[in-house]
């Protein structure tokens, strides 16, 4: 392999630790130079139930690291009923979650995107059990254990951690258990390269985690043993007397560095290499570090990672702050490094932040050197000074790092990780390849997140809403690509729109596809979408140059706001204008997966969705739209069409005091179209008004669906004839006979009595949705009048009706409003098409967990364990 194809990035994690809920806070504290431990006060400790005799002895010391909310959990994105995730181990909990935030963070959110993903992971022995369970144990299942002993176990035990998160998360790579005393979380971290590098998986989690249960506790120092004597862990410092034990979890998410930099994911540090080793018998006894396995470990690493020692800048020590501990590490350190000064190279030992987190202690410091590499700053080592002198630092390459300061070079950071029992671990980072910028895409942008209940799927869309960062084109893609889609999901363009919408339960449902005619056209209609989306541009310009030789005509002058409104009502030109732009909406929904189970054309609709279809081909599509337009504009002769809110029966009444005017469509129980010379709907309107009735004249100068059409039929007929085509891709219901009509669609004969016979849209608008609960409707093209009319027939288990392109409204944010509206309601949309090609995974807020109380108390009677003694 190169040494790039050795390589691996770190793309995403997540951590929570003493005094930093996330990674960010994490980051904080250390940048800061704060210390996350906490001293308890007597009332505290005598509140958690610390008996009052261990707290005067005159060895305790009132201090520990805290972890808060450790008792809560939100079981419902990784299924979990209450009952289980009371029995999972916090352990367990805690890590699921940092698993689950790693992957978003990675942009690779339910692994998508992931390929293969292995997990690589310790964690302590369960104190959760020790303490709240072992009195609930019953090894026949039939006792006090309601779940049965092997459930138990299965939510307790170690073992379980990755094998429970590869399955909570359903991820197919290798799930290992790591277990190496303190350098578990290192070690794992190593393993998962070596299984990435072999082909194993594409993608890692790798990490730890260790809790205490009882929290809160305080511990005994007891004279020439491990605990620092006055609760402070001093890596480095001759005052240092010991460790103070504390819990934690981290996951970093790691990927091969040639994918992720084709993948656009966020790389934060490239892993250059890392060794493992023992010390086999080669100390002072069994828990003795050793000087020349240590030192074996570094040389490895960084022989692996083909770097030099001048190459490093940062050592992320081990660093115990134990008398014996610190000198040996830094002893190693000089094997490899030399003796050469001045110093160049920083030291330092996160323990002195947030103490020393056992299974978790390797993950904090691999995690520390990634976030310094990233941000190029060295963090102080905390509690360092004044500093030990049997650590031998003068004329090394070594200085402990007193203060937070800016990192130019040298670029590279070590990390160490040193287990009880020997196993030692250390790792080589760099800095991530520089990402050259891509384009911004100015368009507007849909934002989708979802949830497992809507109570999450609100908490995360305000969580992603409130943070003005990233640049909204690759935050759409990251969103689109790389959350998992839940039960529960919120959809809106732009931070604005997300934070204001409100969350829809997904559900398969079915989709049909309502294409307007005559009174939908508009001036300036499509011309946004025709400057901003190639697709539907791409299909606009295909009818265009079918329709310019027999109108005359280009129907993208429609597209212009400044063009004429008596141009647009013009039968000949509005209505193939319609045509155009109404194909055009289908092939872009289409490009964003978004296909429908059925198709509906009201009037001059029925031929955009024949063409839509593929009943017939765009070419026969387009003389068909140009005949039947002709037709209308040559029989207009001042004809006129008025929407009447009066039923078929009550219009048919109407009418037989109204020689010359026909019924031109049935639309709703109440809501029908009266058609026919301009004069003749001048006194029905006149009437009706008289009558506390209001009519609406429609958008169009022609009485379509009239008598007046009939002269007109003869020629229409030899104009289609010999129309080829076939049935239709996807069913489409005819407003002629109001039901689903195939091979027809490529007769003649149906074209001319479907100009002629009343539009029957209530009929095949109620066919097309079908018995299936609550069905989606999408107006394709210009205007709402569809929607309007789907409403009017008040259809009981109609879900929603969308609209896709509204006059006087922005149309780039309509139509992804449209789609948005669709994903909520769990139609198949690929929302990573939206935004432009190109597009990166960025870091963006997580999911927002809704956490409640899920513990299990000791019984009656448990008491804490005296220390003393």
């Amino acid at each position: 392999m190169t040494a790039a194809q050795n390589r691996i990035a770190v793309v995403g994690l997540a951590c929570r630790f003493p005094g930093a809920r996330d990674a960010e806070a994490y980051w904080d504290l250390l940048r800061d130079g704060r210390d996350g431990l906490t001293r308890f006060t007597d009332e505290e400790l005598a509140a958690r139930g610390v008996p009052g005799r261990l707290r005067a002895h005159p060895g305790f010391v009132p201090v520990g690291g805290l972890i808060e909310g450790q008792a809560d959990f939100d079981p419902d994105p990784f299924g979990f009923s209450d009952a289980e995730a009371a029995l999972l181990d916090p352990q367990q909990r805690l890590f699921l979650e940092c698993a689950w935030h790693a992957l978003e963070h990675a942009g690779h959110g339910g692994g998508r995107g992931a390929g293969a993903v292995g997990v690589f992971a310790g964690a302590m022995q369960s104190a959760y059990l020790a303490s709240n369970l072992a009195g609930r144990w019953d090894p026949t299942g039939a006792g006090r254990d309601p779940l049965g002993s092997l459930q138990t176990a299965i939510s307790t035990q170690a073992d379980y951690l990755p094998l429970q998160t590869a399955y909570r998360l359903n991820l197919t790579g290798p799930a290992v258990a790591v277990a190496s005393s303190c350098s578990t979380s290192l070690v794992a971290v190593h393993l998962a390269a070596q299984s990435l590098l072999s082909g194993e998986c594409d993608t890692a989690l790798a990490g730890g985690v260790s809790l205490i249960v009882p929290q809160g506790q305080g511990y005994v120092h007891v004279a020439g043993g491990v605990y620092a004597a006055d609760g402070t862990i001093r890596p480095f410092s001759a005052d240092g007397t010991g460790i103070v034990y504390s819990q934690g979890v981290g996951v970093v998410v790691l990927r091969r560095l040639d994918d992720a930099l084709a993948g656009g994911d966020p790389v934060l540090a490239v892993l250059h290499g890392s060794a493992v080793n023992n010390d086999g018998a080669d100390k002072a006894g069994f828990t003795a570090p050793s000087m020349r396995g240590q030192a074996r470990a570094v040389a490895e690493a960084l022989a692996v990672a083909g770097a030099s020692p001048r190459e490093i800048g940062l050592i992320e020590a081990h660093g115990t702050a134990t008398a014996l501990g610190d000198p040996i590490e830094v002893a190693a350190l000089r094997r490899v490094f030399g003796d050469t000064g001045p110093a160049w190279c920083g030291l330092g030992s996160v323990k002195g932040n947030i103490g020393h987190a056992n299974s978790a202690a390797g993950i904090a410091s691999f995690i520390k050197a990634v976030l310094a590499v990233r941000h190029r700053v060295l963090p102080a080592s905390l509690h360092a000074h004044p500093l030990n002198p049997l650590l031998g630092l003068e004329g090394s390459p070594f200085e402990v790092i007193a203060e937070t300061r800016d990192w130019d070079t040298p670029s590279l950071a070590g990390v160490s990780s040193f287990g009880i029992g020997g196993t030692n671990c250390h790792a080589v980072l760099g800095p991530a390849p520089r990402r050259p910028p891509v384009p911004a895409d100015r368009r507007p942008q849909l934002l989708a997140v979802s949830g497992a209940t809507a109570e999450a799927a609100i908490a995360t869309a305000r969580a992603v809403a409130s943070r003005p960062e990233p640049g909204e084109d690759d935050l759409a893609y990251t969103l689109a690509v790389g959350r998992a889609e839940l039960a529960y999901r919120v959809a809106g363009v732009g931070r604005a729109g997300l934070a204001a919408a409100t969350p829809v339960r997904a559900a398969a449902t079915r989709l049909v596809f309502a294409f307007p005619g005559a009174g939908s056209a508009y001036p300036g209609m499509g011309g946004e979408l025709y400057r901003d989306e190639p697709v539907f541009a791409r299909a606009v310009d295909e009818c265009a140059e079918l329709l310019l030789p027999p109108l005359g005509a280009d129907v993208r002058d429609a597209m212009d706001p400044a063009i004429a409104e008596a141009r647009v009502r013009d039968a000949g030109f509005g209505l193939p204008a319609v045509f155009a732009v109404s194909y055009g909406m289908a092939r872009l929904l289409e490009s964003w997966g978004i296909v429908p189970d059925a198709l509906v054309g009201h009037s001059l609709g029925e031929c955009t969705a024949a063409a839509v279809s593929g009943a017939l081909p765009l070419p026969e599509a387009a003389r068909l739209v140009a005949a039947r337009c002709a037709a209308a504009a040559r029989a207009a002769g001042g004809g006129s069409m008025l929407a009447v809110p009066l039923g078929e029966d009550d219009v048919r009444e109407l009418l037989s005091h109204h020689p010359g005017l026909d019924l031109a469509a049935v639309n709703a129980p109440a809501a029908c179209v009266v058609s026919g010379p301009a004069a003749a709907i001048d006194r029905l309107a006149d009437e009706l008004r008289g009558r506390h009735i209001p009519g609406t004249r429609l958008r169009v100068d022609a009485a379509m669906h009239s008598r007046l059409m009939e002269p007109e039929l003869p020629g229409l007929g030899t104009a289609l004839a010999g129309l080829t085509g076939g049935a239709p891709t996807v069913p489409v219901f005819s407003t002629v006979t109001g039901a689903s009509i195939g091979a027809e669609l490529a007769d003649a004969g149906h074209w001319t009595r479907q100009l002629r016979e009343p539009v029957r849209f209530a009929q095949a608008l109620r066919a097309a949705l079908g018995p299936e609960d609550e069905p989606l409707l999408v107006e394709v093209g210009p205007g709402s009048a569809l929607s309007a009319l789907a409403r009017r027939n008040a259809l009981p288990g109609l879900r929603s009706v969308v609209t896709t392109l509204l006059a006087g409204e922005p149309e780039s944010a309509g139509v992804r409003e449209a789609a948005g509206t669709l994903w909520a309601h769990g139609r198949p949309v690929d929302l990573a098409a939206l935004p432009a090609s190109g597009r990166r995974r960025v870091h963006a807020p997580g999911y927002a967990f809704q956490r409640r109380r899920l513990w299990i108390d000791p019984f009656l009677g448990h008491v804490i364990r005296d220390r003393c003694g």
